[in-house]
């Protein structure tokens, strides 16, 4: 909270600074992408620039690493960043959380490509209606959202489709990941911290879900992935789940 106060701080005091600066036109998307690319790691495309309106002299920057939106603020000239939470003190509004969420959407192209890489579902198969959920056996926060899941499912008639996506925090997530392959088990055996065989087939299937996940910009779990391609990430309410399917 306070490292978002003092960016509001920030961006006050830079209005004032630049309020002379008449309307000049933000800095272009190649300028933005040679200024930052030392400072965001990997491969990211710069998805809109645009002028702050209620806040004169500075520009809204949107990027992606993969399906990640990043949220940041430039002066006109690109010389300068700003980096953190914008809040609209009139309304109690997290203006950057907002405009990250608009962005967090991938391809229908990469959503298709999604179910080659799911290790079991649960819900209503076949319904027409489906999220993708990014797990490991070992999340605290996976295991908090499973009934949060499991009824908004059942109530909404929608299939989830898993992908077991282990983090290195969790030493155990990855074998017991790729016993449930092997071993070809389900949901059930998921919830109960199945751990059986290892198999060569199922590391590679493993870790093929870590280089899709990557590529996507998925960095922790729970992460969902809806039919309509929005990105969801961390413990949902039935309002974020609902947003994945309508």
């Amino acid at each position: 909270m306070k490292k978002a106060i003092f960016l509001t701080g920030l961006l006050v005091l830079s209005a004032g600074m630049w309020a002379c600066s008449g309307s000049a036109a933000c800095p272009t998307k190649d300028k933005v992408k040679t200024s930052v690319k030392d400072l965001i790691p990997g491969d990211f495309t710069v998805e809109e620039v645009n002028p702050l309106k209620d806040i004169k002299g500075l520009c809204e920057v949107v990027v992606k690493v993969g399906a990640s939106p990043i949220v940041f603020y430039m002066d006109q000239k690109g010389e300068y960043v700003l980096a953190g939470n914008l809040l609209s003190l009139k309304d109690k509004k997290n203006l950057t959380r907002e405009r990250q969420q608009e962005f967090m959407k991938i391809s229908q192209d990469k959503v298709k490509e999604l179910e080659k890489y799911t290790d079991m579902t649960f819900g209503a198969k076949g319904s027409g209606k489906f999220i993708y959920f990014f797990t490991d056996p070992d999340c605290p926060f996976c295991k908090r959202s499973e009934p949060i899941v499991e009824e908004w499912a059942k109530k909404n008639n929608v299939e989830v489709r898993v992908i077991l996506y282990p983090l290195p925090i969790h030493p155990d997530a990855f074998p017991k990941s790729v016993s449930l392959v092997c071993d070809k088990k389900t949901w059930e055996d998921y919830k109960r911290g199945y751990m059986g065989s290892q198999c060569e087939e199922g590391k590679k299937k493993v870790q093929s879900n870590l280089e899709l996940g990557q590529k996507l910009g998925i960095n922790g779990t729970p992460t969902f992935i809806g039919m309509n391609g929005k990105v969801q990430s961390g413990l949902p309410t039935e309002d974020d789940l609902n947003k994945l399917i309508n």
